[in-house]
């Protein structure tokens, strides 16, 4: 067995004790989760790429085989993973498991939904179906009720060694990649021949990327998701990437930014920002509150905006009249793993009980402290956005800005540095981020 295959047997096992936890605190007597079914183009004959639900993706690592379904039973610790099996001379053969990794899985094969129905078995009102659309036809209270799905959010955040393995082998695979894309950007490439170099350097394609490749040349980088991509090169003076790769449905999620001109008070400027990023990155741990460290990283900006003579207040005054939110409009960071944005991190308790949302930060991804073997992302900002400079010339602060100062940055867009980190249950930090670019040459 590989070292994936048995950590996979362990994610199973540890799995399998949560759900049967939940299982019997909601009074079901058996959990079905479907990964999803291909969605058809409108008035087209094409189907949207494919990509599972995430809370299957949490126990089955089949990202591209549609129809497949997971059944977890009360007082059984053998899931049932439900295949579908059609003859098809249209497509490629359906994705597979990794090897080893149906050790802890009984594997049913099934032709349509009337045979699954009869191999399930008929305790409809003892189901909880977790699924995008009602494909089982239970009773309208046992889909997706609230009570599991806020259960299984709230176990999410605790990853298991494999799901921890999974995050920083996508980090790993993900630096080649950021580096061909700041090679390209070096020698002039556009937008488009920049994510193109990407996906060649991580052997993925573009349906395969966690999200959309973000590749902001100049200006671009001030978009927080630049996706439009330009096929023209441009002369280059800043790039800003925002990218990850995905193994077995797990996310990585890493921005960094650079300067073509390694002697511009922008390149002073990233290395400025990268310093504060390492320091956030480094304040998290078990307990620690998301929500403290984002208000630190808006003193840090502020730092930053007086550093260079942007504004000409102090940085608390610029952090207290809300000036730091026109340079930096969005969260430090978010819980990563088979989502991108994972959830649970506004979660109290088991119960769907949300801690409440700080006045200042409503819209905060995380406001929950900070877990044992929880993966976050660290992604300070700081940006050059037209619409929001405007709306601050505007505004009874705009005599604190250097406006000289900020005209001459607009052109750059604007910086995030992204790392994802590990909070280890002994309260270590593990930056799988850095790590990765230390450990891949």
């Amino acid at each position: 067995m590989t070292d994936q295959a048995a950590l996979y047997a362990q994610h199973l096992t540890e799995k399998i004790r949560r759900f049967q936890t939940i299982l019997a605190a909601t009074g079901f007597d058996e959990m079905v989760i479907a990964a999803g079914d291909a969605k058809m183009q409108f008035a087209d004959d094409s189907a949207y790429p494919f990509i599972p639900n995430p809370y299957f993706r949490e126990w089955v690592p089949l990202g591209k085989r549609t129809g497949s379904y997971l059944q977890i039973s009360a007082g059984s610790d053998t899931p049932r993973l439900f295949l579908l099996c059609v003859e098809d001379i249209w497509h490629t053969a359906p994705q597979s498991l990794p090897p080893g990794f149906e050790q802890g899985l009984e594997i049913v094969e099934y032709a349509s939904t009337g045979d699954l129905k009869k191999q399930l078995g008929k305790r409809e009102a003892g189901t909880a179906l977790i699924s995008e659309v009602n494909s089982l036809g239970v009773a309208v209270e046992c889909w997706n009720p609230k009570a599991v799905t806020d259960q299984i959010d709230y176990q999410r955040p605790a990853k298991t060694a494999y799901e921890q393995e999974c995050v920083r082998e996508a980090n790993r695979q993900a630096v080649p990649a950021h580096r061909a894309a700041h090679a390209a950007f070096m020698d002039g490439a556009s937008e488009l021949e920049i994510a193109a170099a990407y996906l060649r350097a991580c052997n993925s394609s573009e349906n395969e990327m966690p999200y959309g490749i973000i590749a902001g040349v100049n200006e671009h980088a001030a978009v927080l998701h630049h996706h439009n991509l330009d096929k023209q090169p441009r002369p280059p003076r800043s790039f800003l990437i925002d990218a990850g790769v995905a193994v077995h449905g797990y996310a990585s999620d890493i921005t960094r930014t650079y300067a073509y001109d390694s002697g511009s008070d922008f390149a002073a400027m990233i290395t400025a920002m990268d310093t504060r990023q390492q320091q956030l990155a480094a304040g998290g741990g078990i307990g620690k509150s998301p929500v403290d460290l984002h208000v630190l990283s808006h003193h840090m900006a502020a730092e930053v905006l007086r550093e260079f003579d942007l504004i000409s207040v102090s940085a608390e005054e610029a952090f207290a009249s809300d000036i730091t939110a026109t340079f930096y409009p969005h969260g430090l960071g978010h819980q990563l793993g088979c989502n991108v944005h994972d959830k649970g991190g506004n979660l109290a308790n088991a119960r769907g009980d949300l801690f409440p949302p700080p006045e200042k930060y409503p819209k905060l991804r995380g406001a929950a402290p900070m877990v044992a073997n929880q993966i976050h992302t660290v992604e300070p900002g700081l940006y050059f956005i037209p619409a929001l400079l405007d709306k601050l010339r505007q505004s009874e602060h705009a005599s604190k800005i250097n406006w000289a100062r900020v005209d001459n940055f607009i052109p750059y867009g604007g910086i995030r540095i992204e790392d994802n980190i590990v909070v280890h249950a002994d309260g270590s930090l593990e930056n799988l981020t850095r790590n990765a670019f230390r450990e891949i040459q």
